[in-house]
């Protein structure tokens, strides 16, 4: 459902989408998957798909700010900042990368470094 694309998300949302318990959401977010928090693990998300859009040649014409504000962002700035932060370089210069390096780049994103 791309449900981290909502810009308002927030762990309540998902777990009463998910039909479970707060807690037990929190508790697997943080436990069995790693993150430090649920706004670690949205973020991931986010990053993900943004690389996956960044990378799709049918998007390369496709403004950063549409794909920030697609994958749930609500700044441009935000996006620019959370994605340098787990990329190590802004969404600018991982479009402008090739298809293997870029793909193998986003392939490292984990809940360590988020």
């Amino acid at each position: 459902e791309h449900s981290y694309r909502r810009p308002s998300l927030t762990l309540k949302d998902l777990a009463d989408a998910m039909r479970r318990p707060e807690y037990r959401l929190r508790k697997l977010i943080h436990e069995r998957l790693g993150y430090q928090n649920f706004n670690a693990f949205l973020h991931d998300y986010r990053i993900r798909d943004a690389c996956r859009q960044l990378r799709d040649p049918a998007m390369k014409r496709v403004p950063i700010l549409t794909i920030a504000l697609s994958t749930g962002y609500q700044s441009v700035n935000t996006f620019n900042r959370g994605f340098r932060e787990v990329m190590g370089m802004p969404p600018s210069a991982y479009r402008s990368l090739g298809g293997e390096e870029a793909q193998e780049l986003s392939g490292k994103i984990s809940p360590q470094s988020t």
